[in-house]
């Protein structure tokens, strides 16, 4: 037994020994690997510099690009151009040397006949004028008679019945060798010339096109580089202005005088959208300050109460029952604050979306006039629908049932008690319209375009009376904007004031 339990452990010391050794040596191959890749990152860092150091210097302004592609363009022309105009005057220059040796050919051979002699001296001028070598050969194609000494000239050619071009070491030789009758026998007459001097003008061409050729693409880059720079300066003015532009200098507007291409469609787009930009970051400050400062009000109100409750709360209840009421009147009224600013942000950065149905508007328009005479006994509330059948729509009914009770509740606060609410619904050719009517004190008309603005008051006393934070109209734009409706304002002061709402039919 004691074998048996000293064996067993034996074999867990085995098993022990040989884990913890696959323990080490999976740690070890682990920190090595880590230090391999530590070792291959500080040696690859340099490199990583000296790549972006060359990507820099190999990143060409968009002056040297415009002018080398142009120039290049530019040279493969004027290379084609060349190629072509040597080609031409070699083909030309060939083609009247061929038309020479012709017609020498023929008239030697007309004055040859009938001949019993070779006319030397016919021959010789033939020769001098024309500048051929006139060469005769006898039938073993031996030389008989040659008009000039020059070995190159004088050899036999291969008989050819028109003019042939021969290569003879670096020369070229034009000749046309054929058999013609002497006397009672026949000769081998051939003309011949040599194209050095064709070859020389076709050269002088090639050399004077390429000079010509060397200053025009010289000229083009010197040019085209000035004009490409003085084209591309408005960029750069673009680039410094652009520069300058943050968000404490917003100011900044692009040039766009004395320009009348792309470039000034490029920059007053800019310049609209910096207008763009400015406007919006300009709201934005002003709906984070009017937001600062209307929670501001509530929290010092709570805080003065929360001192007066701990220096008098305790003795007298009617300062707690006081300061309790305020701070609840106060909470509420911050609560329903950044309800409508959490809305309103949402809203900027489209993450309300609207669940359209399909429903009866004259239901809903009842169903808020009811709540509405409910909720405020001091004021005549009318609803008159379309006479001509039930108005159907296809809209979010919570958001819209939200935007016409902001309409009635700004009725409310500012229509004398006694006074009346109606509202109406109608249809025309294109909409559904309701209107909101009431008898109260109006708005100025200088403030109408202004009042769908967030935070706007038209008049400060009577909104510290009625309350409110100038936000409820602006979340009822936003709901009717978000039904591709629209929204128009008729009002005068102490003439009330109606709301008409146009929205889609389904």
């Amino acid at each position: 037994m004691s074998k048996h339990r000293t064996s067993a452990k034996t074999t867990k010391g085995i098993f022990k020994a040989v884990f913890f050794t696959f323990k080490v040596l999976i740690n070890s191959l682990a920190l090595i690997i880590r230090l391999l890749g530590k070792a291959a990152g500080l040696l690859l860092y340099p490199l990583k510099g000296i790549s972006e150091r060359l990507r820099k210097l190999l990143r060409f302004s968009l002056t040297f690009k415009i002018t080398t592609t142009y120039a290049f363009m530019f040279t493969i022309l004027l290379f084609v151009s060349s190629i072509l105009i040597v080609a031409g005057s070699r083909f030309y220059l060939l083609e009247q040397a061929e038309k020479r040796i012709d017609n020498n050919f023929k008239i030697i051979a007309h004055l040859m006949e009938n001949r019993s002699e070779i006319p030397e001296q016919e021959l010789d001028n033939i020769s001098r004028v024309e500048g051929v070598t006139v060469t005769l050969f006898d039938t073993r194609k031996k030389q008989i008679h040659s008009t000039r000494k020059d070995d190159y000239l004088n050899r036999f050619f291969k008989v050819s019945s028109a003019p042939v071009v021969h290569h003879v070491e670096d020369l070229r030789i034009i000749a046309q060798t054929a058999e013609i009758a002497l006397g009672s026998g026949t000769v081998y007459l051939q003309i011949a010339k040599g194209l050095d001097m064709e070859d020389a003008y076709t050269g002088i061409i090639f050399a004077v096109l390429s000079a010509i050729n060397s200053a025009a693409i010289i000229t083009a880059l010197i040019i085209g580089s000035r004009v490409s720079r003085r084209m591309l300066l408005p960029i750069e003015r673009m680039t410094d202005t652009v520069k300058e532009i943050s968000a404490q200098n917003l100011d900044k507007r692009l040039d766009v005088g004395g320009a009348h291409d792309e470039l000034k469609d490029l920059a007053v787009t800019f310049n609209e959208m910096i207008d763009r930009i400015q406007d919006s970051y300009e709201r934005q400050n002003r709906f984070v300050s009017d937001a600062s400062h209307e929670l501001r009000t509530p929290v010092a109100v709570i805080q003065g109460y929360a001192s007066l409750l701990d220096r008098w709360g305790k003795d007298h209840k009617d300062v707690v029952e006081e300061s309790v009421g305020a701070i609840k009147g106060e909470t509420d009224n911050m609560k329903e604050l950044i309800e409508k600013l959490l809305f309103l942000a949402r809203a900027d950065k489209n993450q309300l979306k609207l669940e359209k149905e399909e429903f009866v508007l004259d239901d809903l328009l009842e169903e808020i006039a009811k709540e509405t005479r409910l909720l405020d006994t001091g004021h005549t509330i009318g609803c008159r629908l379309d006479a001509g059948g039930i108005i159907s729509i296809n809209a979010d009914r919570g958001y819209l049932k939200q935007a016409l009770r902001v309409f009635i509740d700004n009725s409310i606060k500012y229509t004398p008690p006694g006074g009346s609410i109606d509202i109406l619904a109608a249809r025309n050719k294109k909409h559904v319209v309701i209107t909101i009517a009431d008898t109260g004190i109006g708005i100025p008309k200088e403030d109408i375009p202004f009042v769908f603005d967030r935070f706007y008051r038209s008049d400060e006393s009577r909104t510290k009376k009625s309350g409110g934070h100038g936000l409820g109209l602006s979340i009822a734009k936003w709901i009717i904007d978000n039904h591709n409706g629209k929204i128009e304002v008729q009002s005068a002061v102490n003439a009330g004031t109606k709301i008409f709402i146009y929205l889609p039919y389904v």
